[in-house]
């Protein structure tokens, strides 16, 4: 019994934890609505150009580079190039990192 209810703890706080690492993207809506609200006044805070602006916005929605390049309409490495700029200047080390600062400062 006592075997049990640790299991179970165990792995609730593993799911947990995991949310706050990977907050859950969903489509549409308010959270797109959230994003598009703060992302002018994240951008201006770390001197974001407009088309980084617009990559950090399909990054806090979950997209990985190729699907971020077949939408905007770029080559690969230039979403690669984007993605780095935007981590050097917002001094974030990865993208789970960068967007749990968006949220946090949002």
């Amino acid at each position: 019994m006592m075997a049990c209810a640790f299991f179970a703890c165990r792995d609730a706080f593993r799911a947990l934890s995991l949310r706050f690492e990977r907050p859950p993207m969903h489509e549409g809506g308010r959270q797109e609505t959230l994003i598009d609200n703060n992302l002018l006044l994240y951008g201006k805070r770390h001197r974001l150009s407009d088309r980084e602006c617009e990559v950090l916005r399909y990054l806090l929605l979950g997209k990985d580079n190729q699907n971020i390049a077949s939408a905007m309409h770029l080559a690969l490495s230039t979403v690669k190039v984007h993605v780095h700029n935007i981590l050097q200047k917002t001094g974030q080390p990865n993208r789970q990192a960068l967007v749990q600062d968006f949220w946090k400062t949002s």
